[in-house]
């Protein structure tokens, strides 16, 4: 790939980086915990697979609350869907991340350290799920970067 191409690629990866930075974070700085540090902290956190998304799957189905199921929904591909970019720029950017075993580990250590610092700074919730949704996004991600690889192969033959 050019030298220029790379650039724009990495200029557009950094603006994703910042961007998600703020979605994670950002947004949440400066809020006031009701309860003392501890308290939160366990209202923060869920190690059980699969709650979250069961209760929000209950709400879309069960709820007639417009706001209830919008809030469902969101979560649940918001979680999927802001983390396919990043199952694309790993590989692009890191070619030994192109064997999906590589590519598993280190999105999964990725999406487990951003869940940990919610956790330890109570700017969001140390979720299971999330990372279970996430691996999800950013796998759908992995399989385009593949899909766009081989049409690129093809078209240049």
């Amino acid at each position: 790939m050019e030298k220029t191409g790379k650039k724009w690629i990495w200029a557009a990866f950094g603006l994703y980086s910042a961007s998600m930075a703020w979605l994670l974070f950002g947004q949440r700085l400066g809020m006031a915990w009701p309860s003392d540090y501890w308290t939160e902290l366990t209202g923060h956190l869920n190690l059980v697979p699969l709650r979250t998304v069961r209760h929000f799957i209950r709400l879309v189905r069960d709820s007639g609350n417009p706001f209830l199921i919008r809030f469902a929904r969101i979560n649940l591909l918001g979680n999927v869907w802001v983390f396919v970019p990043l199952g694309v720029f790993m590989p692009w950017l890191w070619p030994p991340l192109r064997r999906f075993w590589r590519f598993a580990l280190c999105f999964l250590a990725v999406t487990v350290a951003v869940e940990l610092v919610q956790l330890v700074t109570l700017l969001g919730s140390c979720d299971v799920d999330d990372v279970i949704l996430n691996f999800v996004g950013g796998s759908l991600g992995y399989g385009l970067f593949l899909g766009g690889r081989r049409l690129w192969a093809r078209e240049k033959k």
